[in-house]
């Protein structure tokens, strides 16, 4: 069979949300559309309200469908199930290979709608992004869809027909689970290098602006580069802290509090959860961005998905030592490396960059380089593409 033939169907994720589970998706399926090499398809389990996009239609080439399961109306439960069967089953395209792609574990919200893929003929691959055993059980019923997540995960080996790992920890865990029964395969991070056009690197002294983006849990170690900027920012009139993304209440009024506290609080700027242009234009006009995942077990378990567009943008980096890290980023060559959970090295560093901004543009470039070799998105969608003929 060709490539052309394949037909995937994405679970477990809205492939329009502008999140880290969104990207990664759009970055590996997006080229193999525009290639004409597969059809994709969405089936959403829950609107999202930072960009509404109705019920159904199409956007970027892939089909989708919103089932909405809503806990304040138990009854939905039966439109959820019988909706996303019927997805499925027209999302079926005769004489294509028909594979169903689910973001993340099996778990009590869709293990119905892979099993019944499962038996009309669907192939089954499973990405995954991070330990569910590392996971914080915040809620009882988060806790129940975490425990059944894991449960289903050990037994996944006899309906999956392939899995794909993030990072290192996860391939070998997954080739346990697997025993044998499905090839595992490891793909990075990936960066649409389409968002960040070369330009000469020019920073301006008394004007740099120090980015981070992303969730606000305890792994995300903001609390110290707020800690960190507080100082630096003592010394240094022209620098900024600018912050994006979005995370749970109780994380965000704890950052916005600590906030509250530091010298300089008019210089740390929150623009909440943007648009996708205007998070990407925000992302070319930064200096130095900042990966400061804690020294935890999830950390380590996974991979930044941001870390790959900050080297992308072909500026300073700055990350902490967790995961697979070390293996892409070398200190003082392609990026500045440090320790997790370290106020006094996040401030080293920055002050290393803010007081020699010519070296931002010296490990920007390097970084550059590290993001094409490495995670490329129509290179590394390439790989996906040969997962999906592997299961033919």
């Amino acid at each position: 069979m060709e490539f052309s033939e394949c037909n995937i169907v994405v679970l477990g994720v809205s492939c329009f949300d502008g999140m880290a589970s969104s990207m990664r998706v759009r970055n590996l399926f997006e080229p193999l559309i525009a290639k004409n090499l597969i059809s994709a398809s969405n089936l959403i389990y829950k609107k999202d309200n930072k960009q509404p996009i109705g019920t159904a239609g199409c956007i970027n080439n892939i089909s989708y469908k919103v089932i909405n399961f809503r806990l304040s109306n138990i009854f939905s439960v039966i439109g959820f199930i019988f909706g996303g069967m019927s997805f499925l089953k027209k999302s079926k395209q005769r004489g294509k290979s028909n594979i169903i792609y689910n973001y993340s574990y099996p778990d009590i919200k869709n293990i119905i709608f892979i099993l019944y893929a499962k038996l009309i003929g669907y192939k089954i691959i499973m990405d995954i992004v991070e330990d569910n055993n590392y996971q914080a059980h915040v809620g009882l019923l988060n806790k129940f869809r975490i425990s059944t997540s894991l449960f289903l995960m050990r037994h996944s080996r006899h309906f999956t027909n392939s899995y794909i790992g993030i990072s290192e920890h996860l391939f070998k865990k997954l080739e346990v689970v697997s025993k044998g029964k499905a090839p595992v395969y490891l793909i990075p991070i990936t960066v649409n290098l389409s968002y960040f056009p070369k330009k000469d690197c020019h920073p301006d002294k008394d004007n740099l602006q120090i980015f981070y983006g992303g969730s606000y849990g305890e792994k995300d170690g903001l609390e110290y580069l707020i800690a960190a900027f507080d100082e630096v920012s003592k010394n240094n009139t022209g620098v900024k802290l600018i912050l994006t993304g979005a995370g749970h209440k109780l994380d965000m009024d704890k950052i916005n509090q600590q906030i509250d506290k530091t010298t300089n609080k008019n210089r740390i700027i929150y623009k909440g959860f943007l648009s996708t242009e205007d998070y990407y234009k925000l992302l070319n006009e930064c200096d130095i961005f900042c990966m400061t995942r804690i020294n935890s077990k999830f950390a380590n378990a996974g991979f930044p998905f941001k870390l790959g567009e900050f080297l992308a943008s072909g500026k300073a980096v700055i990350a902490t030592n967790v995961g697979d890290v070390s293996k892409y980023l070398k200190d003082d060559v392609n990026a500045l490396m440090i320790q997790p959970n370290s106020v006094r090295e996040l401030i080293e560093a920055l002050t290393k960059l803010v007081e020699n901004p010519d070296k931002i543009c010296a490990l920007g470039i390097e970084a550059r380089k590290t993001a094409e070799l490495n995670f490329d998105t129509e290179k590394v969608c390439m790989v996906l593409l040969t997962i999906f003929q592997s299961v033919i």
